[in-house]
């Protein structure tokens, strides 16, 4: 995987097509320039970094809601108690 967009670039009308990563960085992006001997690799590595931050996105958002249901029932099923002693009605 590379964690990095593919964008490409056109200088000039009907000019050829120039291809970067972009790597994100903390404070800015920067551009890597592809050569076309490594363009298709490069694509189908950017194509699985994509895939694995949806992926891992999805996770968190089932596990999240799996979190919530889960706090749920322990609300349900947990008696009150009442400090002094006995139980709450």
């Amino acid at each position: 995987m590379v964690a990095a967009s593919l964008i490409s670039r056109r200088f000039r009308p009907g000019g050829p097509i120039a291809y970067y990563l972009s790597i994100h960085t903390p404070k800015n992006s920067r551009h890597r320039y592809v050569r076309k001997s490594e363009l298709e690799r490069l694509r189908r590595r950017a194509a699985l970094y994509r895939e694995c931050v949806r992926a891992m996105a999805e996770w968190v958002r089932v596990n999240n809601a799996i979190e919530r249901e889960l706090r749920i029932v322990r609300k349900l099923r947990c008696e009150k108690v009442d400090p002094r002693g006995g139980k709450r009605r």
